[in-house]
Parts: C-alpha cells; structure tokens; sequence
C-alpha cells in the first residue's frame, strides 16, 4: 500500500503545486494582517481567512490529481501487482469475469475513463483558468 500511494504521489506533487501557486500568490498580506490586528491567532487566519480563499484551488488540485491517479493505470496495477484489489484492477476483473471478451472490456473501460476523466476536467476547470498559469509566466518573465 505504500508503495502505490509513494507512486501515486510522487508524480502528482507538481500538479498540485501548479494549481495552487495562483490561488496562493492572490492573496493579499493585507487580508492577514487585518486578521491579526481583529485578534485572529494562527489557526484561526488559517481556518477563517486562508482556507475559504485556498479551497477552491485545493478541489481543483484534488480533481486534477484524481483524474491523473485513475488514467495511469498501470503504474498502480505494476506497483500493487495482480492480486492487488484497487479499484482500478477491481474494474478490469470483474468486467472480464462478466463473459466479456478481453479487448472488448479494454476498450470499454477506455471509453468509461476517457468520459470519466473528461467529466472530472470540466469540473475542475470551473475552479481553474488554464491562463492564470500563461499570464502568470508572462509577468515572471518581465
């Protein structure tokens, strides 16, 4: 089990830090500041100021990361092995056990992933703005 959440998040670590340097970079110190001088100690700035502004880049970073775990199959499929029972790998058996032959239960679970994942992108593109990230390194590169 390890080993599969070590090679499920090793890869989707810049994903979510490319989701969230946006959302973090518009938050204005001014807000904290703000905060502190009304009496908010730390956790307090972190639940009632920063976490309402970072949540919605926190759920488009889970999504994304979500979509990216279950298209790549076979890297948690290679890590578990066979007689692993993720839901990936549940899918793919009982799916084959169910009579259907094997290419044709392939290509039903690609098109069961692709639509899938296409769902999960169009939700998460509600949260994010593919040119937060072009504009942003536009200005960095000024």
């Amino acid at each position: 089990m390890a080993g599969v959440i070590a090679a499920n998040l090793v890869p989707a670590v810049p994903f979510v830090i490319l989701v969230m340097i946006p959302f973090i970079e518009q938050i204005d110190p001014k807000i904290e500041a703000a905060a502190r001088v009304f009496g908010a100690g730390t956790f307090q700035l972190f639940r009632l100021v920063l976490l309402p502004l970072l949540l919605p880049g926190a759920l488009a970073a889970l999504l994304l990361v979500l979509v990216r775990t279950v298209a790549m199959f076979e890297l948690t499929f290679l890590t578990a092995g066979p007689d692993s029972q993720t839901l990936v790998v549940a899918l793919y058996y009982s799916v084959f056990a169910a009579g259907v032959r094997a290419v044709q239960s392939i290509d039903a679970m690609a098109v069961i992933y692709m639509l899938t994942t296409l769902v999960w992108l169009i939700v998460a593109l509600q949260f994010v703005s593919p040119t937060q990230f072009v504009t942003r390194g536009r200005q960095v590169q000024r």
